[in-house]
């Protein structure tokens, strides 16, 4: 999991969960066709705001994804008295509910809009937490888990796509990695109540969220590239005003996204087209980075933090442990930021599935010596290792494989590419978290993060000989590569 996964407007430059970019066009983007006008500068003041109460969805998916992690030891102790088969499912239902999420979103946000898809998410979500919230069986939750992770799954999709369409390039990268931010700030607010709640209560404070989400989503305008594709341009015109100000001249921004509109409709793709050379070969890619991300074991080590230090015996409080792992993602994610378009993509990933490899390997390594009593004096390694594991993972795998996948594919066949890329990891991350626990029961700790440390040293080979860097090319550059 990307908890963790996620892009820029793309994808959170993440993300943790993941985004998918819908085909349609930004509406201030830096590739404009020759000859267009680039859309006059206005007022930020009300596209921040719309950027902030629509990436609050993602603090709210966040939420879902750390939830099992501090929620799974509470449950075995409780009148349910779950056992680690039952644990594994109550984990894996949020990315497989998220998978069917992302399928639905994508249909939703075009024929319903955006910001009416976003209101409708709230209530699959609110409805999964109070399931979870009042659940008297494990079934009754494994539903809960499965509606709040549909709603994740939807978000992830509809809210980079709206802050990538109502922003001006100037602030887009900003406010679109804010999202993965807020996604981080989720699951990092899941630790710390769950250190101090019940798995019920724990719920019960998760339930505010969407509603509070519902309320800031009412205050925001449709998005405009939406309303013209469904000739609303009375309206298109209207919300632009309202992002650029009451004083901007929006005429040539509005004409833009018509003849942008336009072209896209001129050159619909089918799936057909990914057979295609020029478009098959950024696919594979892709779906390689993508295999990548989750088989380097993130949503294992993020659905069951709590698990394995409590697994390993280590002298920190599990739960205080988890909160510091959380706390590192925040703060890392802001690296990734900054350090993405400055060393370049596939430098990133290198180091990222290296580094991640190395720490695996040290955990593996302490959970084999404690399984031999001849770790007494390292309890520090476990959150040492992981910490620096999330830290890797967030400025590296965590947001470029989302990032790259909104760089890679031609506009034309770029939703369609995406659903697949979107579908391929979710599922990937459902397998992951549901084979977790039986895995280290067959394998022992240290036989599954070594498994995990040969893919990521593995990986990085994969990344050296096979991936394209994106650094500094244009999104025309990029498509001619592989028209080669």
């Amino acid at each position: 999991m990307a908890s963790r996964r996620g892009r820029s407007a793309s994808s959170d430059t993440e993300p943790l969960l993941s985004p998918v970019s819908t085909e349609r066009p930004t509406m201030s983007g830096s590739q404009d066709a020759p000859g267009t006008a680039a859309p006059a500068a206005g007022s930020l003041r009300n596209q921040v705001l719309a950027g902030v109460f629509v990436t609050f969805g993602g603090l709210v998916a966040g939420m879902t994804l750390g939830y099992s992690s501090t929620a799974g030891v509470k449950l075995q102790n409780s009148t349910l008295h779950t056992t680690d088969s039952e644990d594994s499912l109550i984990g894996s239902m949020m990315p497989l509910g998220a998978l069917f999420g992302g399928l639905v979103a994508g249909w939703a946000v075009e024929a319903l809009g955006r910001r009416s898809t976003m209101v409708l998410i709230t209530v699959p979500g609110l409805l999964g937490w109070l399931l979870i919230t009042y659940a008297t069986s494990v079934g009754t939750i494994i539903a809960g888990r499965v509606f709040t992770g549909f709603a994740a799954g939807c978000t992830s999709l509809v809210a980079p796509t709206y802050v990538g369409e109502v922003t001006e390039a100037r602030i887009r990268g900003t406010m679109g990695a804010s999202f993965q931010f807020q996604v981080t700030l989720g699951v990092l607010l899941s630790y710390v109540i769950g250190k101090y709640a019940d798995w019920n209560y724990l719920a019960m404070a998760s339930a505010f969220f969407p509603v509070v989400w519902l309320v800031l989503v009412c205050f925001i305008r449709e998005s405009p590239v939406w309303l013209v594709d469904k000739n609303r341009e009375l309206e298109a015109h209207d919300a632009l005003l309202w992002l650029r100000g009451t004083g901007a001249d929006v005429n040539a921004e509005l004409a833009q996204l018509r003849r942008q509109n336009e072209e896209i409709r001129a050159k619909q793709a089918s799936f057909r087209n990914l057979k295609q050379r020029e478009n098959l070969r950024p696919l594979i890619m892709s779906l390689m980075l993508m295999l990548l991300q989750q088989l380097s074991g993130i949503n294992a080590v993020i659905f069951y933090t709590t698990d394995i230090f409590k697994d390993a015996g280590s002298s920190i409080d599990p739960n205080l442990a988890t909160i510091i792992v959380g706390l590192v993602q925040c703060l890392s994610t802001f690296a990734g930021v900054v350090l993405v378009d400055r060393l370049g993509r596939k430098v990133l990933l290198i180091l990222s599935d290296v580094i991640m490899g190395v720490c695996l390997l040290a955990l593996g390594i302490y959970f084999y010596l404690s399984s031999h009593d001849n770790a007494d004096n390292l309890g520090w390694l476990p959150l040492a290792s992981l910490m620096i594991y999330i830290f890797a993972f967030s400025v590296g795998f965590g947001p470029i494989p989302w990032l790259m996948m909104g760089e890679l594919f031609a506009p034309e066949v770029k939703g369609i590419a995406s659903g697949v890329a979107t579908f391929f990891n979710w599922t990937l991350a459902f397998l992951v978290t549901l084979t977790f626990k039986p895995l280290v029961n067959g394998m022992t700790e240290a036989g599954v993060f070594w498994m995990f440390t040969a893919i990521c040293l593995l990986g990085a080979v994969g990344v050296f000989f096979f991936t394209y860097e994106t650094k500094g090319r244009t999104l025309e550059e990029i498509q001619d590569h592989f028209r080669q």
